[in-house]
């Protein structure tokens, strides 16, 4: 959405689209983009066009840019990636140069399905935004980026209190039914943060399987997975779906940490952080890399499993009704 009756010049950064940028982690990044010199077109994709269509204005009063447009993208129906996609290929906007997989569930109550029948956590977090990028790849620009948000929850040395993550057979991951029974040992909290701190492990699955598949089909696109770190506060949105008394200490009781620990951070910096990502322009080199912030780590040992990744990757084209090669 772009309210003004003038048409802006075309900005000269290209095309960066940002799923669930209309508020929290994407948010902050898309402010921080909108604000650079390189003057990027921001597409912020989410569910709900009443959402965006104040985030797009406080963007744009915020920062000066006239580049922000607002799509709707529903990554929990593949039915509405595709329609996605296919608006944007014919939206006649800037080249496509980066895609920031960002948006992100976790459904800490009850188990819960997409449109498609596949258990929400796995369905939005991982295969909503598998279907988006293979679909947008042709579109992507040489030099251009790919930037999946992961979490540091998927590496129980990190100590985040958060349960290890429990990879199965996607089959299983992607059935409501099956997922149950493999956790059935589990209470439905317990089974909704098994399942987020496992679709973050299948972010990095995807990310570093991504990066090869590009490396030998000699594209020279640049495939990076973030960090935020735990983000605790009203101005994130992974809260929505949580028991009330968990969001009442998520939103006014744990940002309080961020005194204590650093690994407990604001959206706004950790929105920084992801913008600078993208901004800092990083070499093809350092593609397939994992970044806590502003530094690149390497992820869990569990995470470089490439036998996984690649099974996760077979699993995903099929079930999208794609090859796996690119």
């Amino acid at each position: 959405m772009n309210t003004n009756r003038e048409k802006p010049a075309a900005p000269q950064g290209g095309t960066v689209i940002i799923t669930g940028g209309n508020a929290g982690l994407g948010f902050e990044a898309a402010k921080k983009i909108a604000a650079d010199s390189g003057g990027w077109h921001i597409v912020i994709a989410s569910r709900s066009m009443q959402r965006m269509e104040p985030a797009v204005q406080t963007l744009i009063r915020e920062t000066g840019s006239r580049h922000i447009t607002a799509m709707t993208l529903d990554l929990a129906s593949l039915d509405s990636v595709r329609r996605f996609a296919d608006r944007f290929a014919s939206a006649g906007l800037p080249p496509l140069r980066a895609i920031i997989c960002n948006a992100g569930s976790n459904f800490a109550q009850e188990t819960r399905a997409t449109d498609d029948g596949v258990e929400a956590t796995f369905g939005v977090n991982h295969l909503g935004h598998f279907l988006l990028v293979r679909l947008l790849l042709g579109q992507l620009e040489e030099g251009g980026q790919v930037l999946v948000v992961s979490s540091d929850t998927h590496d129980p040395s990190a100590k985040t209190g958060m349960p290890a993550p429990r990879y199965e057979h996607p089959e299983i991951m992607a059935d409501p039914a099956a997922s149950d029974r493999q956790l059935a040992q589990l209470s439905p909290a317990q089974r909704g943060s098994v399942r987020y701190t496992t679709s973050k492990l299948c972010n990095l699955y995807f990310a570093y399987e991504l990066d090869r598949r590009l490396r030998r089909a000699g594209r020279a696109v640049i495939v990076t997975a973030f960090n935020p770190g735990m983000m605790p506060g009203k101005g994130s949105a992974l809260s929505r779906n949580f028991p009330p008394i968990l969001r009442f200490a998520w939103n006014y009781v744990m940002p309080a940490l961020r005194l204590f620990n650093s690994a407990v951070r604001s959206t706004k910096q950790s929105g920084g952080d992801l913008a600078e990502l993208l901004l800092k322009h990083l070499p093809v080199e350092h593609s397939g890399t994992y970044w806590d912030g502003p530094r690149a780590i390497p992820s869990s040992d569990e995470s470089y499993e490439e036998p996984r990744a690649k099974e996760l990757w077979n699993w995903s084209s099929a079930r999208t009704g794609l090859p796996a090669e690119l």
